[in-house]
């Protein structure tokens, strides 16, 4: 940890290694695990992830932030040499479907919730992680919600992952000289 890039090498998320479902009791994957190898720089600290339903977008944004959070307790993590993490100042994520009819949230109200949060707690040179951004409304309104959001984290100097199926957020990263673009895909 420290000043700088983050790069992973060969990133595994501790429950796909076979050791580790080994000794939770868990069932073999019955297909092969493909490391992650990732890198941001600190003047292009964003990165927007589109594919596939399936292709691992969701397994890229827990990778990271677990795999940050061990690191930054002082605990090993499934990396390869030369893997490095900037210092973590916050951490915050909006992953997976909050709605509630108890609470009244639909899927989008609960999205909202939990960025409302964030943009309240995030600080410079914290990581936020993203799941789906804008979905669960039309996608033009959802589209420009995800990349004002992206515009109000990158000017605090946030560190962000985030994935979404709107082409409209990826195409808006690549204009973007803080934001970079990845892709994933389902490996039949």
């Amino acid at each position: 940890l420290g000043e700088g890039d983050l790069c992973l090498v060969a990133a595994r998320h501790p429950l796909l290694m076979a050791a580790v479902r080994t000794a939770l009791e868990l069932e073999p994957l019955d297909h092969p695990v493909i490391p992650l190898n990732l890198q941001q720089t600190s003047d292009r600290p964003g990165l927007v992830i589109s594919g596939s339903n399936t292709g691992g977008k969701t397994v890229v944004l827990k990778t990271v932030g677990l795999l940050w959070c061990l690191a930054a307790s002082g605990l090993a993590a499934p990396l390869a040499e030369g893997s490095r993490f900037p210092s973590l100042t916050t951490l915050h994520a909006d992953i997976g479907d909050h709605q509630t009819l108890l609470g009244s949230l639909s899927t989008f109200s609960s999205h909202v919730v939990h960025l409302r949060a964030i943009l309240n707690h995030a600080e410079p040179g914290g990581l936020v992680l993203l799941d789906e951004l804008g979905t669960g409304t039309d996608p033009k309104e959802g589209a420009a919600l995800g990349i004002a959001l992206l515009e109000a984290l990158s000017r605090r100097g946030c560190w962000v992952l985030c994935s979404t199926h709107l082409g409209e957020i990826s195409q808006w990263a690549l204009n973007s000289r803080r934001f970079q673009n990845a892709s994933v895909q389902f490996d039949e």
